[in-house]
């Protein structure tokens, strides 16, 4: 992988992990059922792209 790619799947990453804190702190406030599983699946998904990421990026 060229370097320029590398750094995008990093940022990538980076920005994944965030968006995946924000949706933590979130969760942690919802108060409906509902809104809490949304949410849920929505880490689920980011955490595994950032996995997916992970392995293109070795």
């Amino acid at each position: 992988m060229s370097g320029k790619a590398k750094q995008q799947v990093t940022l990538s990453i980076s920005s994944i992990q965030s968006t995946v804190n924000t949706l933590q702190n979130a969760l942690n406030s919802a108060e409906r059922a509902d809104n809490r599983n949304k949410i849920q699946e929505a880490i689920n998904s980011l955490n595994s792209v950032q996995l997916q990421l992970t392995d293109f990026q070795d």
